[in-house]
């Protein structure tokens, strides 16, 4: 196979295949190492499609066909010496996969392309963003030195004796999405050495600075992968490794081990030894995660509610209520020509009286939002928090009665990565949990990909065996009374696995048990699993569950419009937009009046938004609030507006024509700057590039900076058309644009209007009959 190798990288050379801009400055030996990888990655690429066409195939009156596509073997592709630019054009893949099945099957030299045609381009065009090693430079790591960059110690892991044969799913097919096999061919090939840094990105380049090793290029694989995976060289020793970071879970560390032998490449595996190198350890790292959360926990405002798990997807509803409400303003009319679709999706917000009760019709509201003119796709994520293994944010979300509450998602996490997040959540007095993970349905307990269940028991990874919370969302279709198994891998679900826990346990996973036992008896906890595969069964395996992403679709999106709807929320809080719930408003601002009925009505105002938005509830925490935030008034307010509008005309007045938009700012946006401070504004330019846009607008951008000094800093941005639609857009026409957002944004968000007394003073008063906002008084003086 080294021959074979050997010769396919010369026909890539000599042909030319393998080059671009982003590689000139590499070494040789680099580019060759990457040319290699490369060619591989896209074997890897086409054999997993042909994985996926053989599927179809099987659907469409073509079982014989699959069946050979899936007796082609990744080593017969690479034999062929296709060229790079063949297996990087999806329209190729079906073409080159003919020529093999014509090749060695000539049984079906008579199959055509018609005959295995499968016009699925967005799964093709998915593939084309993974499976490939972008060339990159880590910074060394500034606090290492020649005082410290001795080698770094590790712990040499045994590995263990995995028969990938004795797995009741494709392992394969499964790695290849997850984490490539290209790579594990590659060490196989080459005697490259894999290891594995547990802890954060900053340790391991902390560890490979101190080393003085390099790094290469970053391995993108098919599916979102938090542990990076880099191609790392060592001018010392001249020897390439690939390395997998960001591992905070020695169940993870077992997984990625595992791989090592179930992996093989004409019959090779790819170990350089009988151990591999592994840095740090899951103790230390659950501790001094522990440590920071529970920091960040305290430090924040206690949640209502904490969500772990499906979070892009949590987003996504979260974004779709957003969008409804700008659809429909006022919930409590309805909108749309009567018996359209979107009619009867406002007709049913009107009777629930919340935006998520349409949480499954995504698609539609969607569609009729971008008929709106200047939409405003708004962002609610108030917090966020990046780890190595998971992600955090806050939302805050209105509740039918007018409350404001805040609610906090955590990513899905593998295993005992959920240890310390669990830990850290009951330590910091957090009392209610909802976990949304995906399970696997043991065959013959009527489980199907699809469902939702909430098991009554779990076993935890050592065996012991808990109660869990009756469900209280969804119970019209989630299934209940299951009883919950737990590995630490799928690779743990062997024959052997399956004989002894079958009569057992229903489903099977590997975070519910952690949670259970280590949030403890205190804290609601309530599991929902999606069943994304049927553990024994033959065509729903887990290796196949990207591919039937959508039979989970349903369950999911009618679990999550349940949890939202029961709680009572009726719509989220955008970032850029006033908190207008009347009673949690008006509450607050009481609250601040009764402690500094001097203030200017602004300046409680401004206040107010800022208690709702921290969360913050007691006297005590409103005192500090209040002394940290200076006093203000509406003239001063208003003059700054003025003032700073006059720098954007500076700006837009030079060319005509051009449309600029405010991104940056949120604190204006929203309603919580206080113009005792700075000002910083994100402007874009028509759709230049930051660069560009601040030669054109050089003399005025230095002219606001030596009038405004730190009062006010505008930086200009490149062009991102996402951003626009949250955007506060003006042009040379434009007057007082500031001051018009505040006026006809913020004030009316509230229930208020300006007016100019005969004296030229500014004072506040009620719109009459407005949506929202504070009527308490008649007039705010």
């Amino acid at each position: 196979m080294r021959k074979i190798y050997t010769l396919v990288l010369a026909f890539l050379i000599a042909t030319g295949a393998v080059g671009g801009t982003a590689r000139a400055e590499m070494t040789a030996e680099h580019r060759a190492q990457l040319t290699q990888l490369d060619y591989l990655l896209a074997v890897d690429r086409l054999d997993f499609y042909s994985d996926g066409l053989a599927d179809y195939l099987m659907d469409h009156d073509q079982k014989v066909a699959a069946e050979a596509i899936r007796r082609i073997e990744p080593e017969d592709y690479a034999k062929e010496r296709y060229s790079s630019q063949d297996l990087n054009n999806p329209d190729k893949w079906n073409e080159l996969i003919l020529r093999m099945l014509h090749k060695k099957f000539p049984e079906f030299k008579n199959l055509t392309l018609k005959d295995i045609e499968w016009n699925y381009n967005f799964f093709r065009k998915k593939l084309m963003e993974g499976f490939k090693a972008d060339p990159i430079t880590l910074k060394r790591e500034a606090s290492v030195s020649g005082l410290n960059n001795e080698p770094v110690t590790y712990n040499k892991r045994s590995i263990p004796n995995v028969d990938g044969k004795a797995i009741l799913l494709d392992a394969e097919r499964y790695i290849s999405e997850k984490t490539t096999r290209a790579l594990f061919w590659d060490a196989a090939i080459t005697g490259k050495a894999i290891e594995f840094h547990m802890g954060t990105e900053r340790d391991f380049r902390q560890r490979v600075s101190q080393e003085d090793r390099e790094v290469v290029a970053e391995v993108k694989t098919r599916s979102a992968n938090y542990n990076k995976i880099y191609l790392v060289y060592d001018a010392r020793t001249k020897e390439y490794s690939y390395a997998f970071t960001r591992i905070s879970g020695d169940d993870r560390v077992k997984h990625l081990i595992a791989q090592l032998r179930i992996l093989k490449y004409e019959n090779k595996v790819a170990l350089k030894s009988d151990f591999v190198r592994v840095y740090g350890n899951a103790n230390a790292v659950h501790r001094q995660q522990e440590q920071r959360l529970v920091e960040l926990f305290k430090t924040l405002p206690k949640a209502d509610m904490v969500v772990i798990g499906q979070k892009s997807a949590i987003g996504n509803v979260i974004a779709m209520a957003g969008m409804m409400a700008q659809v429909q303003p006022d919930i409590k009319s309805v909108v749309g020509p009567e018996k359209s679709q979107i009619q009867k999706l406002s007709q049913r917000v009107t009777e629930t009286g919340t935006y998520f009760s349409v949480t499954t019709k995504a698609p539609v509201v969607k569609t009729e939002f971008e008929k709106i003119q200047n939409p405003m796709a708004s962002s609610y994520e108030i917090v966020t928090s990046e780890q190595p293994s998971h992600d955090i944010s806050d939302v805050l979300l209105e509740t039918k009665d007018g409350r404001i509450v805040r609610w906090r998602f955590i990513s899905n996490m593998w295993g005992d990565e959920v240890v310390p997040v669990a830990r850290a959540i009951k330590n910091s007095g957090h009392d209610k949990v909802v976990y949304i993970g995906t399970a696997g349905g043991i065959i013959g307990k009527g489980l199907k990909v699809g469902d939702v269940v909430a098991p009554s028991k779990t076993y935890t990874q050592d065996g012991k065996l808990f109660d869990l919370e009756k469900p209280s969302y969804g119970t019209d279709f989630v299934k209940t009374g299951q009883t919950l198994g737990q590995v630490t891998s799928p690779f743990d679900e062997t024959k052997k696995w399956f004989d002894k826990w079958s009569n057992k346990i229903d489903v099977v996973e590997l975070e519910t048990g952690y949670l259970k036992e280590n949030l403890g008896p205190k804290v609601s906890f309530q599991p929902y699993l999606l069943v994304s595969d049927v553990v024994g069964s033959e065509h729903e395996t887990l290796a196949v569950a990207a591919a039937d992403s959508g039979k989970r679709k349903n369950g999911q999106l009618k679990l999550l419009e349940s949890l939202f709807v029961n709680n009572g929320i009726k719509a989220p809080v955008s970032n850029v937009e006033m908190i207008s719930a009347e009673g949690a408003v008006k509450v607050m601002y009481h609250k601040i009046d009764s402690l500094r009925a001097s203030r200017d009505v602004t300046s409680k105002l401004q206040l107010t938004q800022l208690a709702l938005r921290k969360g913050l509830k007691t006297d005590a925490e409103l005192e500090a609030l209040i002394k940290a935030e200076p006093s203000f008034d509406r003239q001063l307010l208003m003059d700054k507006l003025e003032k700073y509008s006059g720098a954007l005309e500076l700006i837009s007045k030079k060319i005509s024509g051009v449309s600029f938009a405010i991104v940056g700012g949120e604190e204006l946006l929203n309603g919580t700057w206080n113009p005792k401070k700075a000002l910083k504004l994100q402007v874009m330019a028509g759709n230049m590039s930051a660069a560009d846009a601040n030669k054109v607008y050089a003399a005025e951008l230095s002219k606001i900076q030596a009038v405004m000094g730190k009062e006010l800093s505008v930086e200009m941005v490149t062009f991102d058309a996402e951003k626009t639609r949250q955007a506060v857009f003006f042009n040379s026409n434009s007057k007082r644009v500031l001051a018009n957002h505040y006026e006809n944004k913020i004030l009316k968000k509230l229930g208020l209007t300006k007016e100019i007394d005969k004296n030229g003073g500014v004072r506040f008063r009620e719109v009459t009959e407005s949506a929202g906002g504070m009527r308490c008084e008649a007039v705010l003086l």
